[in-house]
């Protein structure tokens, strides 16, 4: 005996070895289980939480079966009469649940859009394909949400498999097991869908980014236009400064090519954008004949700016008098909107001797011209003016001596004027029937109340008459105070002393 005691010792030693393991083991499995059910009993995993309820929901009407067929068998008392109410409100907030994942399997809206017609569908469009990514991958992530769950519980059953070769649990695998192929079902579905998905999500982003380029293509023709249209109107404006001499007629060209410009574009961006333009056109109708009954006067200043711009009665630069509640006002335009011409009033007769005031802008709305009248001290080619100075001599004076002087001083100083003048006057026969065309200065007398008045009239600068008059009209009074024949007269008393 004492010969085979090691022997012994040995095989004991390894059959302790061996159930060492075996519990080392088992509290592995134990373990890596444990750790797999807290992850299937996790609160966050939406598929857990429907499938929980889903079982829940199940054995809640399991036991209303139970209790209404033991209620058809011996009869309904109180107990199980509130037993089968209980039930059947637990059923009720659960509500219509077939399956545990009806909702979770069917994939979301596929945005759509209609036709892009405009810019800022663009963004739009735009905005509908990211979304279509964003569920199409929402949906991909619920295919690796169930592939993962199942792997869980494909490990779990592999371990309880393992462990069922020590301790026979088969309740646990057979339900592992329905678990398993519930799941399997599940992502084959899913898998199925989401194919299908995949394919509506492409086609319908494929045909928004279609619906983009198409609307992109119009947008480059308008642009391109739009730079065509402006190039052109630079062209324009170009030729214009270069070939035309008169600033105003400039002025006026280059105001009407920006009008004719920014119209044309209107036009472009209307006629592109607009689907129904007999719709449109019925409801500018309507709109149009309201405006113009509540907007009488702008409609009018609108349509007089049309006939002072192509009529050419007045232009931007000319020097103009108008009348308004019965005060004079002498200025240049400055400017000729849709709706006014605005003047700037100079230093005139008119404000010497009425106003007092000068320097004020001035806004005279165009309609303006269609009531009232409009005198253009620069009209066309004119840029000059008669102006006459009147003085009074005494009957006894020579007065033929006064008016020859009168004339001579008047024309030195508006020589140069009388030159400017005619030929200004032969540049207007081409568009006015003129009669009669002498501008040399005028001599007129006449009887007065104190003496014979002397009035000479000369032409002169439109925007300068002051500066003529004062110059000549302190000449003429040098010219007479220097001849003893000549006496100015004013209001005078004769005393005889006889």
């Amino acid at each position: 005996m004492i010969k085979y005691f090691p022997f012994f010792l040995i095989i004991i030693s390894v059959f302790a070895d061996e159930n060492r393991s075996i519990e080392n083991r088992l509290e592995s499995i134990n373990l890596t289980i444990k750790s797999i059910d807290s992850y299937l009993s996790s609160d966050n995993n939406i598929w857990l939480k429907s499938y929980s309820n889903f079982n829940l929901y199940l054995k809640v009407e399991s036991r209303l079966e139970d209790v209404n067929s033991i209620i058809a068998e011996k009869g309904e008392n109180r107990q199980l009469r509130n037993s089968r109410e209980i039930l059947e409100k637990q059923l009720q907030l659960f509500g219509d649940m077939k399956a545990p994942f009806e909702k979770l399997l069917d994939p979301l809206n596929v945005e759509t859009v209609e036709e892009v017609r405009n810019p800022f569908q663009i963004f739009k469009a735009l905005s509908h394909i990211n979304q279509n990514i964003q569920h199409k991958d929402e949906y991909q992530k619920r295919i690796y949400d169930i592939q993962l769950i199942l792997e869980k519980l494909q490990k779990r059953y592999s371990l309880y498999i393992e462990r069922n070769s020590i301790f026979h649990e088969k309740i646990d695998i057979l339900k592992t097991e329905e678990d398993i192929k519930f799941f399997q079902e599940a992502l084959e579905f899913l898998k199925t869908t989401f194919e299908i998905y995949k394919q509506r999500v492409d086609e319908v982003n494929l045909k928004i980014k279609g619906e983009i380029i198409n609307h992109s293509k119009t947008i480059f023709m308008i642009v391109l236009i739009f730079l065509i249209l402006i190039a052109f109107s630079f062209f324009l404006k170009f030729l214009i400064g270069r070939y035309m001499e008169d600033n105003q007629r400039v002025y006026m060209g280059n105001k009407a090519i920006n009008i004719i410009t920014i119209t044309i574009l209107i036009l472009v961006l209307t006629f592109t954008y607009i689907d129904n333009i007999d719709n449109i056109v019925t409801i500018l109708g309507f709109v149009s004949a309201g405006l113009a009954i509540a907007m009488k006067d702008g409609f009018m200043s609108i349509f007089a700016w049309f006939i002072i711009i192509f009529g050419g009665s007045v232009k931007s630069g000319d020097r103009i008098k108008v009348t308004m509640s019965g005060a004079e006002y002498v200025g240049d335009i400055l400017d000729i909107s849709l709706l006014r011409i605005t003047l700037q009033e100079d230093v005139t007769l008119t404000t010497f001797e009425k106003n007092r005031r000068a320097g004020r802008v001035i806004f005279v709305p165009n309609n303006y011209i269609f009531t009232n009248l409009v005198v253009n001290y620069s009209h066309y080619t004119l840029r000059t003016v008669w102006d006459g100075i009147d003085i009074v001599i005494t009957f006894d004076s020579n007065h033929k001596k006064a008016s020859h002087i009168m004339r001579e001083i008047a024309k030195n100083y508006s020589s140069g004027y009388t030159d400017m003048t005619r030929k200004q006057l032969n540049r207007l026969r081409d568009r006015y029937n003129l009669r009669n065309a002498n501008v040399e200065p005028r001599m007129l007398s006449f009887i007065d109340t104190y003496g014979i008045k002397l009035s000479v009239w000369y032409l002169t600068n439109a925007y300068a008459t002051l500066t003529l008059r004062s110059n000549i009209s302190i000449k003429i009074i040098d010219a007479f105070n220097s001849e003893e024949d000549i006496k100015i007269a004013y209001p005078t008393q004769n005393i005889n002393l006889q």
